[in-house]
């Protein structure tokens, strides 16, 4: 078992294409603050950027961003942040994604008018960014791509945080003394009772600290903290529980105080309802009344909430049939109950999924937010609202995210001074680029795989590009005008991959359902009259639903779905085989299992498979496979499909997931990226690993190269001399690899004009290098299509 150092304090929020189609956006809204003149919109996730805290002032009758707020480093190290923050006059509190067991939040304090560049708290201030090891499993892989939520509360000088998860699952109560943080009090899981924090929420207020543990047992439990004698300082003074047992309650999943009463959410209860309680003259807190849903059961009402003066804001996520809404409440301060605002309830956007809206929620005494940060898939929006003279909430202002990129077509933007078309580049010039809206996505919406066809009727080029809807194909014949011919119609998947055969398209889709492997007839593209237009498949397979990847061997007519992700005959996750001789009429041929993976044994990520006509003479004309089965390079005679037989595994040094490779053009190189060396630390900056597989029995690893950057590297592609690598949030890369074992960098173009290029899983996901034309096609996964012309020098 390799063991590593915890030095990387960057988790990605994103989930990795080699775990699961990477459907994750930014989550813009996935938690918002008001106080003064300011609204404060979180986008946790790194989709387009860095994870970010925007904060917007009115200007002019609009709200504009005046400054963005970063995690220490996050455009180097793609560090996300998680989905809560906690404003208190000049203190902002937002929660930290570290994956290991250093960081619980960062603090950011406003002064003179301008918010500072943020520190850290420590979980243990005594071992401030120490480092732990962990062993490369899938668990801890996992826990760096899904790092444990940190929710936050601060009042003051004092910061409450509580871990969702992992070893440090708790709750630890901070004060800022001197200019640092130090811890006051820790509470662990056992000292709540063994109430699970998985769904933790928290508040704070004078000597008040509210955590939620929405799941613990039966409807759920508050646990009030507070200064406790016999706990030698803070500890639990009370415990909340629901109006009566309900499994699917949800008690404590919001929970506030307004310095008299304290208000519990509980979303699950019939159509759901907050619940107040207030402290008697003896100190024992008793329910004094409640909220209903004013709808049916499952609007999620009282999933959020927030309370300012005689207002409170309730949310309700899964009300509006998925657009979400808030319902606006008053009392008159005399004890009464809380009386409905008869012009109080806000619906979110129109979607056609859910949005989120009223998920998070912040108010004070002029303004008010509310975040949807489903909206777009993923992408997100807040609300924004002022309050009026007369005293009444006007209308919503919708904020969203930056990031849409304009359309580049008519003529070609060479690279100069390290530029082209507002992109990064070197040696590489912009034909043109289409964002998503021109392939005809819709919102939220991302692209995946590429690949090319050549009519050879009229010799005209296409792009086939994978994207969450189908498949898009693009007329790239005049690279600098590029034309969206239409979309092949398929169910939903965040990860395609495609190839072709004899003239037609093959597509599969990961976590789609019953998708099987899509069949596409591309000559008919000859006879298009309008354009966009809409095609539907000729042929789905249907011996296999959906799988993360597919390769052809297209000499010998063999396609080989991978990475199956349900239904079908999954072989296991390894390699399906399928006869496409016949292209419209694809026939199951056998299977081949592998002993190797990481998600679990068996599992082949991808594959190059050919006619064998490489060195190693004892294999000549038989169908080679070789396989990036995650935890091992496997190599397989696959000639016989009733009896496929391995020839030989390979590992190498500070191996973490073995993702995909390709060969040298004469058979004798094979070159293979890790996907995530980088991102637990195993590498530093962009590795590539290169095979001598003169002899198949035994591959010789000969060595590593390293790019300029630390950006993850994704799918990599060979064409003569030159290797064309989508390096995720670094673009595409160009090597001259004339001499196999000591490549040379010659060009990049990095397709996201964000700030840094990180580890993580946004950015390039294919370069498609093989048109004649020398066209280079580029998919980045939040931006679209790119056509690109590298300016090839070889000695």
């Amino acid at each position: 078992m390799i063991r590593i150092p915890r030095t990387l304090a960057s988790a990605i929020l994103l989930l990795a294409s080699a775990t699961l189609p990477l459907t994750a956006q930014d989550q813009f809204g996935s938690a918002v603050a008001v106080g003064g003149d300011e609204i404060l919109v979180l986008k946790n996730l790194a989709g387009r950027g860095p994870a970010t805290v925007f904060i917007y002032q009115m200007i002019d009758g609009a709200w504009e961003v005046v400054d963005e707020l970063l995690a220490p480093g996050a455009g180097e190290t793609g560090e996300g942040l998680s989905s809560s923050m906690s404003l208190d006059g000049s203190g902002l509190l937002v929660g930290s994604a570290d994956p290991g067991p250093d960081w619980a939040a960062h603090a950011f304090e406003r002064q003179g008018g301008a918010w500072d560049d943020g520190n850290r708290i420590a979980i243990d201030p005594g071992s401030s960014g120490a480092t732990t090891e962990t062993s490369i499993d899938l668990a801890g892989v996992m826990r760096i791509l899904q790092p444990p939520k940190r929710v936050v509360a601060r009042d003051g000088s004092r910061a409450l945080v509580a871990i969702t998860a992992g070893a440090e699952a708790g709750v630890r109560l901070y004060e800022a003394r001197g200019g640092s943080w130090s811890i006051v009090a820790a509470l662990d899981e056992a000292d709540l009772g063994g109430a699970s924090l998985a769904a933790a929420s928290v508040a704070m207020k004078g000597d008040v600290a509210l955590v939620g543990a929405a799941q613990p047992q039966d409807s759920g439990a508050v646990f009030v903290l507070g200064p406790n004698p016999e706990a030698d300082g803070w500890g639990v003074v009370a415990t909340l529980v629901g109006p009566g047992p309900d499994p699917a309650g949800s008690f404590g999943a919001a929970v506030g105080f307004d310095g008299e009463d304290i208000l519990v959410g509980m979303p699950g209860s019939e159509g759901g309802s907050v619940v107040a309680f207030r402290r008697d003259e003896a100190g024992m807190w008793s329910e004094t009344g409640s909220v209903q849903a004013p709808g049916g059961p499952g609007t999620g009402f009282g999933a959020s909430f927030a309370i300012f003066g005689d207002e409170l804001w309730v949310g309700a996520p899964a009300d509006a049939d998925g657009a979400g809404a808030v319902y606006r409440y008053e009392r008159d301060g005399s004890g009464a109950p809380w009386q409905a605002d008869p012009a109080g309830r806000v619906t979110g956007p129109e979607s056609e999924s859910p949005t989120g809206f009223g998920m998070t929620i912040a108010l004070d005494e002029d303004h008010a937010s509310v975040g949807a940060p489903f909206v777009d898939f993923g992408v997100g929006r807040a609300a924004a609202f002022a309050r009026g003279s007369d005293g009444a909430w006007g209308e919503p202002s919708w904020l969203e995210p930056e990031g849409g990129l304009e359309t580049v077509s008519g003529s070609e933007i060479p690279c100069a001074d390290g530029r082209a078309g507002g992109f990064s580049c070197d040696n590489v010039d912009l034909l043109a680029f289409l964002p998503l809206a021109a392939l005809g996505a819709g919102g939220g919406e991302s692209v995946s795989d590429v690949w090319g066809w050549t009519d050879p009727e009229t010799g005209r080029e296409y792009a086939l590009v994978g994207r969450s809807g189908g498949a898009s194909i693009v007329d790239v014949t005049d690279p600098s005008s590029p034309l969206h011919v239409g979309t092949v119609t398929a169910p939903p998947s965040g990860a395609r991959d495609l190839k072709t055969y004899s003239d037609h398209l093959y597509f599969t889709g990961d976590a789609a359902g019953e998708h099987g492997l899509v069949v596409f007839d591309l000559t008919r593209l000859r006879d298009v009259a309008e354009v966009p237009a809409t095609f539907e498949p000729d042929t789905v397979y249907r011996g296999i639903a959906s799988a993360h990847n597919l390769v052809i061997d297209t000499e010998a007519g063999f396609a080989y779905p991978v990475g199956a992700s349900g239904g079908g005959q999954t072989c296991g996750g390894g390699l399906h085989m399928v006869d496409i001789r016949e292209p419209t009429n694809p026939t199951f041929a056998g299977c081949y299992t592998d002993t190797e993976g990481l998600l679990y044994a068996g599992r082949t990520h991808d594959a190059q498979c050919v006619i064998y006509r490489g060195p190693d003479e004892n294999f000549t004309g038989q169908q080679i496979c070789f396989a990036s089965n995650e935890t091992a390079l496997r190599i397989v005679d696959v000639t016989d499909k009733g009896n496929p037989i391995p020839i030989s595994a390979a590992t190498y040094p500070r191996l973490v997931y073995v993702h995909q490779g390709w060969l040298t053009e004469d058979q004798r190189y094979f070159f293979m990226n890790d996907e995530l060396d980088e991102l637990v630390g195993q590498a530093d900056k962009t590795r590539t690993l290169v095979w001598d597989v003169m002899e198949l029995d035994d591959p010789l690893f000969v060595g590593e190269f390293y790019a300029e950057t630390g950006a993850t590297d994704h799918n990599l592609y060979i064409k003569g001399n030159l290797m064309y690598q989508a390096n995720y949030n670094a673009g595409m890369e160009v090597w001259d690899i004339s001499d196999p074992e000591n490549p040379v960098q010659i060009g990049s173009f990095d397709t996201t004009p964000w700030e840094g290029d990180p580890p993580g899983f946004n950015g390039a996901w294919t370069a498609y290098p093989f048109f004649e034309s020398g066209t280079v096609l580029v998919t980045s996964i939040k931006e679209g299509l790119f056509l690109l012309r590298p300016r090839i020098i070889l000695n």
